[in-house]
């Protein structure tokens, strides 16, 4: 890593929920939303402060439901419904703070019916905020060739055939719910409909999404270094929980942590304490990556490896990143590793 600066131990005090500018700059000491609307918010906060600096490709990323099954379920409605919901948020607050017209894409239009249906009343409050579809698509296939051999008439109305491809009106895109097969849409998507219109990714678990990424039927590793990497991470907090073997009594040590960032503060590494609270143990103006994140939280914990213990070798491997965390002249942008 490029400029570093390690905190061994735990910073202290909570920040403000109203924060300065120099507070955001420097990140925070400790981290624990009251709910998850107050977390929307902190995103809404970082993806202002992207969109203020003239960025338009930005990632936001949190666990989208609360207890260790927070990762994505691909079958999951919770956690769809709940995407859109914290889009909803984020949107309302671009929409009331910055005067945006912000369209939510869903994948397709058998989602784009569904979340229509169960979000109705939500969305017919929401100013300047409408449901969309990232490919276009809003009806069913059958159902549009029927209507329009009737000519719009008969059970189904004119009034309620809805437009496809009807990007025009909106300033902005945050995109939910997507998986790998999707990447490819929503590179076309935001190279030829939003061009210079901002683009949010929101719980797409992209690092989720890499990885698939070069596989048998899924696209190539290419799509990362060529697209992926332009987006800004603008608030992530990714968790994770760990244990590990000591040679003295406990024996085992369990212990949970998360990667932080929430623009333009650089990126941190936190510890989960007793009482809930995340606390900053180090913080990097570069990415950490899984590995040298966990290396942060046991050397804060006091029970890491010697540089050159045989066991540290043997507990990291050969191999310590992913193909996606490596340097690499491959990468159009460094955007998502600052």
């Amino acid at each position: 890593m490029t400029s570093s600066k390690s905190m061994r131990g735990v910073r202290a005090a909570a920040s403000a929920p109203e924060r300065t500018t120099e507070e955001r700059l420097d990140g925070r000491a400790s981290y624990a939303p009251e709910s998850y609307t107050a977390m929307c918010q902190d995103a809404y906060a970082s993806v202002r402060d992207c969109l203020k600096d003239g960025k338009t490709r930005i990632e936001v990323e949190f666990p989208a439901i609360p207890g260790e099954d927070a990762d994505y379920k691909a079958a999951s409605d919770v956690y769809i419904d709940a995407n859109v919901q914290y889009a909803l948020v984020v949107a309302q607050s671009m929409n009331k703070d910055l005067g945006m017209k912000v369209d939510i894409l869903v994948p397709d239009g058998v989602e784009y019916r569904r979340a229509k249906k169960i979000f109705e009343a939500a969305l017919d409050l929401s100013s300047g905020v409408r449901l969309n579809v990232l490919d276009g698509v809003k009806n069913d296939v059958f159902g549009s060739a029927f209507s329009a051999l009737m000519g719009n008439k008969g059970l189904r109305t004119r009034a309620a055939y809805e437009v496809d491809n009807d990007f025009s009106e909106a300033d902005a895109f945050i995109v939910v719910n997507l998986s790998t097969i999707e990447l490819e849409t929503l590179e076309k998507f935001t190279l030829e409909t939003a061009k210079e219109r901002p683009v949010i990714c929101l719980n797409t678990q992209l690092d989720t999404l890499r990885a698939d990424l070069g596989l048998f039927s899924f696209p190539d590793k290419d799509l990362h270094y060529r697209f992926l990497s332009t987006f800004t991470p603008a608030f992530y907090l990714r968790t994770r929980n760990y244990s590990r073997t000591i040679n003295v009594s406990p024996f085992v040590v369990n212990y949970s942590g998360a990667v932080f960032r929430e623009y333009p503060a650089p990126w941190q590494v936190m510890i989960k304490q007793t009482n809930g609270v995340l606390a900053c143990v180090a913080e990097n103006e570069d990415r950490f990556t899984l590995a040298e994140a966990k290396e942060e939280m046991l050397i804060a914990l006091g029970i890491n490896d010697p540089d050159d213990s045989p066991m540290k070798k043997l507990r990291s491997g050969y191999k310590t990143s992913t193909w996606w965390e490596e340097d690499t002249d491959k990468e159009l942008s460094d955007a998502w590793r600052t």
